[in-house]
C-alpha cells in the first residue's frame, strides 16, 4: 500500500490533508485503480476522471451525514478507496468480493446501488425533502450526474421537480462529453457551447469597468447592469437552462484542479438551495491511452504492458481451438446484411452502439441509424413511430435497459399493433456487472402483454433467422433475447423452418422431456451425456418461442413421457416455464411430474457466468444432478448457497 492511501480509512481522514497531500493521493488513487482494473477488469476511463471530484466530495462535505448519490455509480471505485474499502478493493467485480457499482449493502456511504443512468436526481431530491421533513435540513444533499445520465428523462423530471420543491441540494453535472461512446443530442451540443463560453464573473467584472469610465453612466452602473442584464445573459451566460429550472448554476469548472474544487464546495456548502455546478472533467485523466480513447477504455482488463516471460510457450502440436463469435458479433453481421438487402431497415440504441453491435451499422448507413441517448423509453416509442410510418425498426438493447421502457412496449408499441423488434442483448446473467445488470427479468414483464411474440435462438444461425422473421412482421411486435455467450456449435442438423410458435425437437428420447428456451439449450444438450450414464435418454426440445409456445408439441409429449423439464436463464416466476406450465394447465395436458429450472426469486450476485449459472442450479452438471434425483432419488450433491447479492 502506497504512503498515504495506506493511511486513509475513513472520509474524515481526508480532513487534516494539506492540498500536496490530497494530490499526491489522487495519484495514488489512479495507480491503484489501474493496477486493480487491468486484473479485473471493470470499468477504467470513468474512473479515472473522477479522482479529483471525490477526493473534494469527501474533503468538505460531511458524508454520511451529507448525503451523496452517485448517477451509474460506474464512476465511484475511487469513492470505495477513501471510504474503507481498499483492503478487499483488489476483489471488485470478483465472486465473493465487492461490487464495481455502489451498492447499500457493503457500505453506510453507498446510499443506494445504481446501475442505471438517470435515477440520481429522483433519489437525492427523495432523501433530501424526508430530511428536510424530519429536522435535518442542514444537511446537503448532493447527486453526482454524467452529462449522458443528465439527458435522461428521469434526470429532467426529477430536476423540473427539483426546482420548484426548493430543497438544500446540489447537482455536479459531471460533464465530459462522454457516455460510452461520444455524447449525444441536443443537449450535449449545448453543454458543449457552455464549455466554450467565457466566465459570467469575467464579463460582469469587465462590464463593470468599462460602464465606470462612462461619466453620465458611471453614477447609475448598478441600475444599468440590471437592465442589460436579462438582455445579453441568454447569449453570453452560460446555464440559462438550468436556471430557468430554479437552480442556481455555477460553471463551468475544471474538475480537475483539485485546489479550485474544494474552494468551490466550500463556498455552495452553505447556500441552502437548489444548486447545479457544471464540471468539465476528461474521462480517462490521468492515463494518456484512456484519455486519447476512452471509448475503447472504458470497460477492459490486461491493458498495461506485461514483463515478457523468460519461456516462450512450447507447441504441443495441439491445434488451438477456433474462437466462437458472441451473439453480440452474429448480430452486428447480420443486421448489416439485412440492412444491405432491405432499405427499410433501421436500427435505434440507447447510447450504446459498441455494446449492442450496432457501430458497423451506423457506419454504412448513417441515415437509418439513431442513437437516442440513455432515453430507452422514447426509443420504444420512436421505434413505433418508424414502424408506423412504414420502416422496419429494430431496437439493440440490453435486457436490463428494456425494463425502462416498459410502458412505451405497452402503451406506444403493443396496443398501436406496430411491429417493433426488440433485440435484447445481455439476456440472463450478465456475470460481473452483478444484480442491476442481470437480464432475468425480460419474459415476466413481456410474456404478459398482448400482442407481443417472444423468442430465443439456439445458436448463431437461429439468431441470424429469427432476426429476418422479426422484420418480416407487420403489426406484430417482437423480441429476440440472447446472452452475453459465445455461439454454440451444436452437432444436430436444422431440419425444420423457423415459423412463430413452433418447436423444434433436436433429440428423440423417451421417459423424460427437456424443453429448453434459448441459451439453456446448449447446457441441456450437454447434460444428456451425463443423464445418460445413469440410465436416463431424455428427448430435446429446442423450444424457440416462450410466446407462443408450442402447445401440440407439448401435448404429443405428454402421451409419452413422464417428466417434463423447463430450463431457462430467467427467474422462475412469471417465466417460460410458468408460460408452460400455465398452457398445460388451460389445456388439460397432463405430465407425471414438470420441473421448473431457472432463476431463484432473489437477486443474484456478480461473478463469472459460469460461476452463477452453477449457483442457481443451470450448468450442465447441475441440471443433470437435479433430474437425476428426481427421477431415480439419488440425492444431488449440496449447491452453493453464495448466491444472493452480498
Amino acid at each position: 500500500m502506497t504512503d498515504i492511501l495506506s493511511k486513509v480509512n475513513h472520509p474524515q481522514d481526508l480532513k487534516s490533508l494539506s492540498l500536496e497531500e490530497l494530490e499526491q493521493l489522487g495519484e495514488e488513487i489512479r495507480q491503484r485503480v489501474l493496477e486493480v482494473v487491468d486484473r479485473n477488469g471493470g470499468h477504467l476511463a470513468s474512473n479515472l476522471g473522477s479522482v479529483e471530484l471525490t477526493l473534494a466530495l469527501h474533503k468538505v462535505f460531511d458524508v454520511p451525514h451529507d448525503r451523496l448519490v452517485w448517477d451509474t455509480s460506474h464512476q465511484t471505485y475511487p469513492h470505495k478507496l477513501v471510504t474503507g474499502r481498499k483492503d478487499r478493493f483488489e476483489l471488485i467485480r470478483t465472486y465473493g468480493g465487492i461490487c464495481g457499482f455502489t451498492n447499500h449493502r457493503e457500505s453506510i456511504f453507498d446510499l443506494f446501488d445504481a446501475g442505471h443512468a438517470g435515477t440520481a436526481c429522483s433519489l437525492a431530491l427523495g432523501v433530501g425533502t424526508a430530511d428536510s421533513l424530519q429536522g435535518r435540513s442542514e444537511y446537503k444533499t448532493i447527486a453526482v450526474v454524467g452529462d449522458s445520465a443528465a439527458a435522461s428523462g428521469m434526470t429532467f423530471e426529477a430536476l423540473n421537480h427539483g426546482g420548484d420543491n426548493r430543497q438544500n441540494m446540489l447537482v455536479i453535472l459531471n460533464d465530459n462529453n462522454m457516455s460510452i461512446n461520444k455524447a449525444v443530442g441536443a443537449l450535449s451540443t449545448y453543454l458543449t457551447k457552455v464549455r466554450t463560453k467565457p466566465a459570467y464573473q469575467d464579463i460582469k467584472r469587465e462590464l463593470r469597468t468599462a460602464l465606470s469610465r462612462i461619466p453620465v453612466v458611471g453614477k447609475h452602473i448598478e441600475e444599468v447592469l440590471g437592465e442589460v442584464h436579462d438582455r445579453f445573459r441568454d447569449h453570453l451566460l452560460p446555464g440559462t437552462l438550468f436556471r430557468e429550472l430554479g437552480y442556481r448554476y455555477y460553471g463551468p469548472v475544471d474538475g480537475h484542479d483539485l485546489g479550485n474544487l474544494i474552494k468551490t464546495f466550500e463556498d455552495l456548502k452553505d447556500i441552502h438551495e437548489p444548486v447545479l455546478l457544471h464540471l468539465d472533467t476528461k474521462k480517462g485523466h490521468g492515463f494518456d491511452a484512456a484519455e486519447a480513447d476512452p471509448v475503447k477504455y472504458h470497460a477492459l482488463k490486461n491493458f498495461l504492458p506485461k514483463k515478457p516471460t523468460k519461456e516462450k510457450a512450447r507447441d504441443n502440436g495441439v491445434p488451438a481451438q477456433k474462437k466462437r463469435p458472441g451473439y453480440s458479433n452474429v448480430f452486428k453481421e447480420a443486421i448489416v446484411t439485412l440492412g444491405r438487402k432491405d432499405r427499410r431497415i433501421c436500427t435505434i440504441t440507447a447510447g450504446m452502439p459498441d455494446g449492442t453491435g450496432l457501430l458497423k451499422f451506423s457506419e454504412e448507413f448513417p441515415d437509418r441509424y439513431f442513437d437516442v441517448g440513455i432515453c430507452e423509453q422514447h426509443g420504444a416509442g420512436f421505434g413505433s413511430g418508424l414502424a408506423f410510418g412504414g420502416m422496419r425498426p429494430v431496437f439493440a438493447v440490453y435486457s436490463t435497459f428494456a425494463q425502462r421502457a416498459y410502458d412505451q412496449l405497452i402503451h406506444d408499441v403493443c396496443i398501436q399493433e406496430n411491429s417493433v423488434v426488440f433485440c435484447l442483448d445481455r439476456a440472463g446473467l450478465t456475470g460481473e456487472d452483478g444484480w442491476t445488470h442481470h437480464g432475468v427479468f425480460d419474459i415476466s414483464f413481456m410474456r404478459c402483454v398482448p400482442g407481443m411474440v417472444l423468442m430465443a435462438p439456439r445458436d448463431g444461425e437461429e439468431l441470424e433467422e429469427m432476426l429476418q422473421l422479426g422484420i418480416d412482421q407487420t403489426t406484430t411486435p417482437v423480441a429476440i433475447r440472447y446472452p452475453k455467450a459465445s455461439v454454440p456449435e451444436l452437432p444436430v442438423p436444422r431440419e425444420e423452418d423457423l415459423r412463430i410458435g413452433k418447436a423444434e425437437v433436436l433429440v428423440e428420447g423417451e421417459g423424460v422431456a427437456l424443453f429448453a428456451y434459448g441459451s439453456m439449450v446448449e447446457a441441456a444438450w450437454s447434460a444428456l451425456a451425463l443423464l445418460a450414464e445413469k440410465g436416463i435418454h431424455p428427448t430435446l426440445v429446442n423450444a424457440r418461442f416462450a410466446k407462443p409456445l408450442d402447445i401440440e408439441l407439448l401435448k404429443g409429449l405428454g402421451e409419452n413421457h413422464h417428466t417434463l423439464v423447463t430450463l431457462e436463464e430467467h427467474v422462475l416466476m412469471g417465466g417460460f416455464g410458468s408460460g408452460v406450465t400455465e398452457a398445460l394447465v388451460d389445456a388439460n395436458i397432463r405430465y407425471d411430474k414438470i420441473l421448473r429450472l431457472g432463476v431463484p426469486d432473489e437477486f443474484i450476485t456478480f461473478g463469472s457466468r459460469e460461476q452463477l449459472l452453477e449457483d442457481c442450479g443451470l450448468s450442465p452438471e447441475a441440471i443433470a444432478n437435479r433430474i437425476i434425483s428426481e427421477c431415480l432419488g439419488e440425492k444431488p450433491p449440496k449447491a452453493h448457497e453464495t448466491r444472493v447479492l452480498s
